[in-house]
C-alpha cells in the first residue's frame, strides 16, 4: 500500500503544450533537481458493480495498459484535505483488463465483503485514455515529487470529454512541499486549481449527468464551499455558466467567511481580492484557503 497525496492543476486546452514547456523551465531554474523521465500512453478501464458498491464504499477501481503491461489499482477512502485528495491505494500486476480482486491483499476489504460476488458483477463503466509526460521534482527541502502532464479523453457512454491537466502526487516528503510547489506555479502560469478526479468524471458521463451548478447550502462546512465553488468555477471556463454567477457565489463565500470567527486570518486575504477577483490572484488564494483548511499535523506529514 502507499498513500497518495495529490493536486490537480487544469490547463487551458489550446495553449496546453506552451505552457507546461514554461513549467518545465521554470522548475529547472528554481528547484534542486529535475528528471525527465519521458513520455507514455496509459489506456485505464474502470469498473464498478450495478449497484455501484465501490463508488457507494468512495472506492475506485481500474485497470491500467502501460507499455504492454496491465496494472489493477483500488483506491480506498480517503480524505479530502482542500484541493488535496490524500487516500490508500494498492496497485497490483494482472493479465489483462478485467480486475481480478483476489489478488489483492484480504485486508483492503470491509468485513463480510464477499469478494466473490463483487467479481461475478464486475462491469466495465468508462475509460480514461491519455498521453502521460512526467517530470521527477526535487525540492529545495528535500522533497521528491512527481509532476505529470496528462492530455487525452474521458469516454463513458457515447461520450466523451477532454483531459489537459496538471498532476502533482508526492513521492517523499512533507505535504507542505506540494503546496509550496503548487502555489508558486499558480502564480507564475494560467492554472487553474482542480477538484475533478479522471474517476468523478467517468462516472458523471457513464451516467450521462452534466456537471451542474451548485449553490451554497445553509449545511456546508467551510471545506464544502471550496470544493463547490471549484466545480462551480470549472462550469465557466467551458462556457456553461456565466461569470457573474461565479462572483455573485464569490461574495456570498465573502459574507459567510465574515461570519465565521475561525476564519479570522484568511478574511482579509480574501477581501483584499476585492469583489470581482482576477483569475491569477483567485487561483493563488484558493490555494492558500486549501493550505488553511488543512490541520497543522496533517501539512507537517511526512509521506
Amino acid at each position: 500500500m502507499s498513500l497518495e497525496v495529490e493536486l490537480k492543476l487544469l490547463l487551458p486546452a489550446q495553449h496546453a503544450a506552451a505552457i507546461f514547456a514554461t513549467v518545465v523551465d521554470y522548475c529547472r531554474q528554481q528547484l534542486a533537481a529535475v528528471e525527465c523521465l519521458g513520455e507514455k500512453t496509459l489506456l485505464n478501464a474502470y469498473f464498478d458493480t450495478a449497484d455501484q458498491w465501490f463508488r457507494r464504499h468512495d472506492s475506485g477501481l481500474r485497470t491500467r495498459q502501460k507499455q504492454g503491461r496491465f496494472e489493477q489499482t483500488l483506491k480506498l477512502a480517503g480524505q479530502q484535505h482542500g484541493a488535496a485528495h490524500i487516500r490508500p491505494e494498492y496497485n497490483v500486476p494482472t493479465t489483462g483488463v478485467v480486475p481480478v480482486l483476489s489478488d489483492f491483499p484480504a485486508e483492503v476489504w470491509p468485513a463480510g465483503t464477499d469478494v466473490a460476488a463483487l467479481q461475478a458483477n464486475l462491469q466495465e463503466l468508462f475509460r480514461t485514455d491519455f498521453v502521460r509526460q512526467t517530470l521527477l521534482l526535487q525540492t529545495a527541502g528535500g522533497a521528491r515529487i512527481e509532476l505529470v502532464f496528462d492530455q487525452g479523453t474521458v469516454l463513458g457512454s457515447g461520450l466523451q470529454e477532454v483531459i489537459c491537466e496538471l498532476e502533482l502526487e508526492l513521492q517523499s516528503g512533507a505535504v507542505a512541499e506540494i503546496f509550496t510547489l503548487a502555489a508558486a506555479l499558480v502564480q507564475q502560469f494560467p492554472l487553474q486549481l482542480g477538484v475533478q478526479s479522471k474517476a468523478e468524471r467517468g462516472y458523471l458521463l457513464a451516467k450521462q449527468q452534466p456537471l451542474q451548478w451548485q449553490d451554497f447550502r445553509p449545511t456546508d462546512t467551510l471545506a464544502d464551499y471550496l470544493g463547490t465553488f471549484l466545480r462551480n468555477q470549472l462550469l465557466v471556463s467551458r462556457g456553461l455558466a456565466a461569470q457573474t454567477m461565479l462572483d455573485q457565489q464569490w461574495q456570498q463565500w465573502l459574507k459567510a467567511l465574515a461570519a465565521e470567527p475561525a476564519a479570522v486570518t484568511i478574511l482579509p486575504l480574501a477581501e483584499a481580492l476585492g469583489l470581482q477577483p482576477s483569475p491569477q490572484a483567485l487561483q493563488s488564494w484558493l490555494l492558500q484557503y486549501s493550505i488553511w483548511l488543512l490541520e497543522p499535523a496533517t501539512l507537517n506529514r511526512i509521506v
